[in-house]
């Protein structure tokens, strides 16, 4: 009886183990106060046309990927944006830089505005 009992503790330790989340190449980003007001033809739409469009291009080659190639549907999603950056789901290809991804975390913050 004794037996079963130490081989069930381990098989629980053993389960509790394989579910242990891995962020050993996570950075945590900083929360910023967003001082400084980010342009989209400044910053985002750069960052946008750098890294965005192999996918976001619109040409439909990417069947779920949201087109990026104008304001008016970048704007309609920018939360999405903002989310699918802050958690480094997107890009897919590459990376953004933490002041990259703070920027349009500040842009949208800010209204996600056209200017």
């Amino acid at each position: 009886m004794k037996k079963i009992g130490t081989i069930g503790l381990v098989l629980v330790l053993i389960v509790l183990y394989s579910c242990e989340y891995n962020v050993e190449n996570e950075t945590p980003l900083v929360d910023n106060l967003c001082e400084n007001v980010v342009s989209y033809s400044v910053t985002i739409r750069p960052l946008i046309d750098g890294k965005c469009m192999p996918c976001h291009n619109g040409d439909g080659s990417e069947p779920f990927a949201p087109d990026l190639t104008t304001y008016p549907l970048v704007e309609s999603i920018a939360g999405l944006i903002k989310d699918v950056t802050q958690s480094r789901r997107m890009p897919k290809v590459g990376s953004l830089s933490d002041s990259e991804i703070a920027a349009i975390k500040c842009w949208v913050d800010n209204g996600a505005l056209n200017n």
